[in-house]
C-alpha cells in the first residue's frame, strides 16, 4: 500500500518491544490508548543529544553508491520498476493539517531547515495550499484501513476520505503509475505516540521527496528495512543532494540516471572515486527473505508460525549471505520471537552481536540496540546485576542519535533492575529519568508514564 511495507511492518510490530517493559505490571503502550493525540512532554536535555548525527560517513565507492541510488529511485520495494526519475522540479511547500498537528510544526521546520542545508532541497512550510500535504487521520479509522502501518506516504493530493476507500489504488498502485512528481500527502495517524509521529514525519518527508526504495546493504541510512536510525544519515543526505542537484531532472532513463549520477558524485563525493570497490547484492538473491522476515511481523501469525518464519529467514540468510546485514538481521529477529525462552534469546542476541560488529562495526547503533535488549533478557532471566552491567555506557549511545524511545526502556530497566537489588536512590532517579523521557516520547499522559510517575 505505500512505498515502504516492509519496514513499515517492521516498525508497527515493534511497537510495543521498543517503548515498554513491563516488568512491574505496567500496561503495554499502544496507539490504541485513547482516541485524542497525545501531549508530548518537551525534550530532555543530554550532554550528548544528537552528537552522532548525521551517522555514517560518504567514504563509498561511487560506482556502488550509484548502483545504490539508481536502485533507491528506479525501483520500487514490492518489485516493480518506474521508467523515469522522479523529484519535485519546483520548491516544495509543505501544509500540515489535522488533529494535533499543530503540536509537531516546530519539530518539522527544524528538520526541514536540515534537508536545505545538508541536501539542498528547496523545502519548507507554509499556510494554506502546498505541494506535500502532511495530514493527521483518525488513529482508529487509520488502523482499520491498514492495520499493517505505522503511516503511509502517497502519490498526489489526498483527502483521507479518499484514500481510505482504496488504499491500494492510491498507494501501491499509484506508484507503480506515477510519472511526475507534483504533489505526495502522507497520512499520519493523529493518537500515535508521539516518538511514532516524529519518525513518520522524517522517513515519510524524506521518502516523499523522490526515494521509492529500501535497501539493507545501506547500513547508515533511513532508506534501509531495518529501521536502525531515526535521523537522515550522512549518505542519505548525500542521495538527496545528488538528487536536487541542478544536472538531474525529472523523466531521466534508468540509464541516463546513471551516467548524470556518477558525473555529480565525481563532484560531491570526490573521495569515493578513490574508495575500494564493494560486492553488489542482486535484489532477487534476497526476495525469499524479505518476505520470511516480513511474515514474522504479521498480525495473525501465532508465535510457532513467527518462529519458523524467523527461522527460515535465518536459514537463507546463511546460506545466500553468511556475515552480512541479513544474517546480522535474522539473529536480532528470532531472539525477538523467542522471548518466551531466555537462554535462546540471549544466545541469539550474543550471536547477533558479533555479526553485525564485523558487518558494520562495533561503534554502530545497531550494536547498542542489542546489548540494550540482552540487557533486558538478562533481567527477565532474574540476573537483575549482570542486566544493570550490560546496561552501563548505553545512555550516551542513545542520546548522541536521538533515540528517545529506547533511552525510555533504558531507564526502566535501570529502575526495575536497581530497586531488585535494593538501590532505593538510584533506581529513583532512573524512575525519574525514564518519566522525564516517556513523557516526550509517548505523551504526558501515556500509561507507562502515568506509572513511572505513580499516577
Amino acid at each position: 500500500m505505500t512505498a515502504l511495507p516492509l519496514k513499515q511492518v517492521i516498525r508497527s510490530g515493534l511497537r510495543v518491544a521498543a517503548v515498554s517493559l513491563c516488568l512491574a505490571g505496567c500496561a503495554a503502550p499502544s496507539s490504541t490508548v485513547g482516541t485524542a493525540p497525545h501531549e508530548a512532554g518537551s525534550l530532555p536535555g543530554h550532554p550528548r543529544l544528537g552528537s552522532a548525527l548525521p551517522a555514517g560517513h560518504t567514504r563509498y565507492d561511487n560506482a556502488w553508491i550509484t548502483d545504490a541510488f539508481v536502485r533507491l529511485t528506479h525501483d520500487l520495494e514490492w518489485g516493480q520498476r518506474r521508467p523515469h526519475l522522479l523529484r519535485y522540479e519546483e520548491p516544495i511547500n509543505i501544509v500540515m493539517s489535522g488533529p494535533g498537528a499543530a503540536g509537531y510544526t516546530s519539530f518539522v521546520d527544524a528538520y526541514l531547515a536540515e534537508l536545505r542545508t545538508r541536501a539542498g532541497v528547496a523545502i519548507g512550510r507554509a499556510p494554506g495550499s502546498g505541494n506535500l500535504l502532511v495530514r493527521f487521520v483518525p488513529g482508529a479509522d487509520f488502523r482499520a484501513q491498514i492495520p499493517k502501518h505505522s503511516c503511509v506516504v502517497a502519490p498526489g493530493r489526498l483527502e483521507w476520505e479518499t484514500f481510505r476507500r482504496d488504499p491500494t489504488k492510491f498507494g501501491t498502485r499509484a506508484f507503480e503509475r506515477q510519472r511526475s512528481l507534483q504533489a505526495m500527502t502522507v497520512f499520519i495517524p493523529a493518537n500515535a505516540e508521539p516518538y511514532l509521529i516524529r519518525t513518520c514525519l522524517i522517513e515519510e518527508i524524506a521518502q516523499a521527496l523522490g526515494p521509492a526504495n529500501d535497501l539493507y546493504e545501506l547500513s547508515f541510512s533511513i532508506f534501509n528495512d531495518d529501521a536502525v536510525h531515526l535521523w537522515p544519515t550522512a549518505l542519505d543526505y548525500l542521495m538527496l543532494r545528488v538528487l536536487y542537484s541542478p544536472q538531474m531532472r525529472s523523466g531521466l532513463s534508468r540509464g541516463e540516471t546513471r551516467r548524470v549520477v556518477r558525473s555529480v558524485l565525481a563532484q560531491l563525493n570526490p573521495i569515493g572515486e578513490r574508495a575500494p570497490p564493494q560486492t553488489r547484492i542482486n535484489p532477487n538473491d534476497m526476495r525469499e527473505w524479505s518476505t520470511k522476515i516480513s511474515a514474522v511481523f504479521e498480525r495473525s501469525p501465532s508465535a510457532g508460525s513467527r518462529r519458523r518464519s524467523a527461522n527460515q529467514a535465518l536459514a537463507i540468510a546463511i546460506r545466500r549471505r553468511p556475515g552480512s546485514a541479513f544474517h546480522c538481521q535474522s539473529l536480532v529477529t528470532l531472539a525477538r520471537v523467542s522471548r518466551d525462552e531466555p537462554a535462546a534469546e540471549l544466545g541469539f542476541l550474543e550471536r547477533a552481536e558479533r555479526i553485525c560488529a564485523r558487518v558494520h562495526g562495533s561503534d554502530d547503533l545497531r550494536i547498542a540496540l542489542i546489548k540494550l535488549s540482552r540487557a533486558r533478557a538478562l533481567f527477565r532471566a532474574g540476573r537483575p546485576s549482570a542486566a544493570l552491567g550490560l546496561s552501563e555506557g548505553l545512555e550516551s549511545r542513545l542520546a548522541s542519535h536521538g533515540k528517545a524511545e529506547r533511552l525510555v526502556s533504558l531507564y526502566a530497566l535501570q529502575e526495575a533492575a536497581l530497586r531488585a537489588i535494593q538501590q532505593g536512590s538510584r533506581s529513583f532517579a532512573a524512575r525519574r529519568l525514564a518519566a522525564e523521557w516517556g513523557a516526550y516520547a509517548l505523551g504526558r499522559r501515556h500509561p507507562e508514564v502515568r506509572r513511572l510517575i505513580g499516577n
